[in-house]
Formats: C-alpha cells, sequence, structure tokens
C-alpha cells in the first residue's frame, strides 16, 4: 500500500509567493485554473493562510502600535475581498461534475457526483458536492442496523468510504457518506424511503444525492483532483497510516 500524507493549509506555505502588503487587492487564486475541479476557490483560500502566515510572523516583531493595526486593518480588507471573490467563483461551480473513481461495493454503484452549492460562512467556505448512489440489486431498507436482516441496509447507518485526492493518488482528506441521507453524514436523517420499502435496483438511493463537504478554509484542495470509493478495510488502513488511529 503507498503511503499517504495529509497536507493541511499549514503545512504548504512554503511553496508560495507571499506579496509584502496587501494592497486593497484581493487573492486570485491564480496557482490553479479556472477549469479545474474545484476551480480557483481553493487557491484564493491557500493565498489567504499564507498571507495570513506571513502576517503572523511580521507583528511577532513589529513594536510600533500604529504600524501593527495598520497591517490588522490592511489584512482584514485583504482577506474580506479574497473571501467575497472566493464566493463569486465558488457560484460558477454549481452543476460541475467531479470525478469519481472505486467500483469496491457489492451492493451499491457510485453514478456521479457534481458541485450542489458553494456555502460562505466567516473565514471558511465550502464546495458542497452530492453523490448520486444506486442499489445494484433490489435490497429492502431499516431503520438501524440491528433491526436488518442478512442483505438488508439500514437508513440511518449505512456507510460508504471515500478519499478526497490528487491526480497522483496523493491523499487529501478522508470521509465517509451515507446514501440515504441527504444531510450530512453525522447530521439527522433526512430519507426519502421509510423501514420497510424497496430500493430498486438502479433507482438512487436519494435523489438529491449524498453530500460530501470539502471544507476549502481546512485543507489545501488546489490540486484535488478525484473522489475515491473504498471499502471498509482499505479506509480504515489509510486512516491509520494518515492520522495514526
Amino acid at each position: 500500500m503507498k503511503k499517504f500524507t495529509v497536507i493541511t493549509l499549514s503545512a504548504m506555505f512554503c511553496g508560495l509567493v507571499v506579496l509584502s502588503a496587501c494592497g486593497g487587492g484581493a487573492a486570485s487564486g491564480s496557482a490553479a485554473s479556472s477549469d479545474a475541479p474545484l476551480g480557483r476557490v481553493p487557491a484564493i483560500f491557500a493565498e489567504v493562510a499564507a498571507k495570513k502566515k506571513a502576517l503572523d510572523e511580521s507583528l511577532r516583531k513589529e513594536d510600533d502600535l500604529d504600524r501593527y493595526q495598520k497591517k490588522l486593518k490592511e489584512f482584514d480588507e485583504y482577506a474580506a475581498k479574497s473571501y467575497q471573490k472566493a464566493a463569486e467563483e465558488g457560484g460558477k461551480l454549481v452543476g460541475r461534475e467531479i470525478v469519481c473513481t472505486g467500483d469496491v461495493y457489492p451492493d451499491f454503484q457510485i453514478t456521479g457526483a457534481k458541485v450542489a452549492e458553494y456555502h460562505a460562512g466567516r473565514e471558511a467556505g465550502s464546495i458542497i458536492v452530492r453523490v448520486t448512489v444506486t442499489p445494484k440489486r433490489d435490497i429492502v431498507v431499516r431503520e438501524t442496523k440491528r433491526q436488518c436482516a442478512e442483505g438488508e441496509y439500514p437508513l440511518k447507518d449505512t456507510r460508504l468510504y471515500f478519499a478526497l485526492m490528487k491526480a497522483n493518488d496523493h491523499l487529501i482528506e478522508l470521509g465517509q457518506l451515507n446514501p440515504f441521507n441527504g444531510n450530512s453524514y453525522n447530521s439527522s436523517l433526512k430519507a426519502e424511503y421509510a423501514p420497510g420499502q424497496m430500493v430498486q435496483a438502479g433507482v438512487p438511493c436519494h435523489s438529491e444525492g449524498a453530500p460530501v463537504y470539502i471544507n476549502c478554509h481546512t485543507y489545501d484542495f488546489t490540486e484535488f483532483a478525484k473522489i475515491v470509493f473504498l471499502a471498509e478495510k482499505d479506509y480504515m488502513a489509510i486512516r491509520k497510516q494518515a492520522y495514526g488511529f
């Protein structure tokens, strides 16, 4: 198995050129193409993070209060404009298809993934990708795993495992989704089937798709290329290798 390492925003500053002054502009995201899977949004956040790191280093050496406050104000203005730019770029991504690989589940097939929305928060930005999953055979669903007979699946507890990766299979982040849940995996269940119903082969487990949140303020997704689905044993092995547990 390949050795995986996780690259967070804080680990890639050394590869960026940081300007000495913000100049009232906004991050351009030019490190990535607008045709990249996630466009320029991740690169914008990477630029802001690099600028913030450079600012923190500068402020530690600053002994003039006026200059200290001026630098803070300039950065705040720069960051605000940059986050607005990211929101504008994020809106352009809606509907863009995201590559998915890994036919590793005997009863489920990944049939597609598209960017559904961009969510802007305070100093944060998340690209929400919805993944459509269909059963390979007719399956009966129950509410929880303990209520399932052999061959049945729980609406609340079904898990599919994935890795968000670069084109060279370098790991960025691991995750899980529930194909029956229109909400994120750890949120309340938003299902379109009731316990005891049958989901027919080829019919989506959820018409909206299960969401995958790509948080550009947490990890560096500038080189993101694909979602790779994993068998549980492979997911657990990679997680231990990457995170130590």
